[in-house]
């Protein structure tokens, strides 16, 4: 089967907040949980020699979550969890340690907080190397403004770093015309490419600030978003230029639900040069062929979402099906189908089987596949 995975991330989005998948009701202590694979099942990779949380995965909590979380209820596969996790009486996570599958440690997170729950330390240590991590706060702000970090590598000398966190997240201002509803975001920075010799180039800091289009959204008669546009701009060496990246418009239900996204690609690369008096001079270059792909949205009485269909070039893409009982996602039809293939191909069908706790948590879901269990995933859950 054919892995399709352009909207996953996008489609965490759209599941209504009732929808309970590996988020923890009450107050919990200490949660240890994994993945047991069966009958022969395994964890999925992308590349011959990936290990089992797969091919360039980005090793932090956060992402490992959520590629299982996606992966266990948006598709026929797995990806691989283990980790113990503590937390204080406020639910501030103190302590996780993530494992690979042979019992070796990933990473160790020791973490500290003040009496505003924010995080004031941190501690990131495995076999190879540990980062000690101080933040500071202006007043009762909740946004670090300075860090300093001792980070070490085993056999070579330790090094510190002392970062105004300011300096590497630019100012954003937005612009907004009632007249045609459009939100005009930029970003404020004094980044900039300077020439070195030899055709290189480095980053640097300019002496002054400069803004920079980042995104426009432009608004229905309900303020609600109907098309957006995101730029970039730090590929440019020449500091002039901004790139566009991204181009969606929107459609909506009655209940402000969206049902329907579509990526619009007209086959040409386009950039902008935004002169001092605001005028935007536009150039573009022809590219890839046109290649405009939507989906369509599906949503159950107490808007839950209940199908997501994806056409590439008007043609069937893949689709999601999901039912429920009560908050939890009891099955998910899944149909992989090539974009440029007409043969008709059958969709999967998985479901998913739960046992809970006192708490009313989950403590364990098989996952069955075209009627075969393949995998379990296991929490024990300790509580205050």
């Amino acid at each position: 089967m054919k892995q399709s995975l352009p909207f996953l991330f996008f489609l965490t989005t759209f599941f209504h907040s009732q929808v309970i998948k590996d988020s923890i009701l009450g107050n919990p202590k200490f949660v240890k949980e994994s993945v047991v694979f069966l009958n022969d099942a395994g964890p999925y990779t992308f590349m011959r020699g990936d290990d089992e949380y797969g091919h360039a995965t980005i090793m932090k909590p956060k992402n490992l979550r959520e590629s299982m979380r996606n992966s266990w209820f948006q598709t026929y596969f797995c990806r691989y969890i283990n980790n113990e996790t503590y937390y204080d009486i406020n639910r501030n996570i103190t302590r996780e340690i993530w494992y690979y599958r042979s019992g070796e440690i990933v990473d160790e997170y020791i973490n500290t907080y003040d009496h505003l729950n924010r995080l004031t330390a941190q501690i990131t240590k495995n076999k190879y190397s540990e980062k000690n991590s101080r933040y500071f706060y202006e007043g009762s702000k909740k946004k670090v403004k300075f860090s300093e970090l001792y980070y070490k590598r085993r056999d070579e000398p330790g090094e510190k770093i002392i970062n105004n966190w300011e300096s590497f997240n630019p100012l954003f201002i937005t612009k907004f015309d009632t007249l045609s509803k459009t939100d005009s975001i930029f970003a404020v920075t004094n980044d900039i490419w300077k020439a070195v010799g030899n055709g290189g180039y480095s980053r640097g800091k300019d002496s002054i600030y400069h803004k920079k289009l980042s995104r426009v959204k432009i608004y229905d008669s309900q303020y609600r978003v109907v098309e957006e546009k995101f730029f970039e701009h730090e590929n440019d060496l020449q500091n002039k230029k901004i790139y566009l990246t991204g181009h969606f418009k929107y459609e909506y239900d009655e209940f402000g639900n969206i049902i329907k996204r579509t990526s619009i690609k007209d086959g040409k690369f386009y950039s902008y040069i935004i002169l001092g008096n605001g005028k935007m001079i536009k150039e573009e270059k022809n590219g890839d062929s046109e290649k405009n792909s939507y989906t369509i949205y599906v949503y159950t009485k107490d808007q839950k979402l209940e199908k997501e269909t994806s056409y590439y070039q008007d043609r069937l893409s893949y689709e999601r099906k999901f039912e429920y009982k009560g908050n939890y996602i009891t099955r998910l039809i899944y149909l992989d189908k090539p974009a440029l293939d007409d043969k008709i191909i059958e969709p999967v069908i998985i479901n998913f089987r739960y046992k809970f706790d006192k708490q009313n948590n989950w403590t364990e879901i098989i996952k069955n596949v075209s009627g075969k269990d393949l995998y379990k995933w296991i929490r024990k859950i300790e509580y205050y």
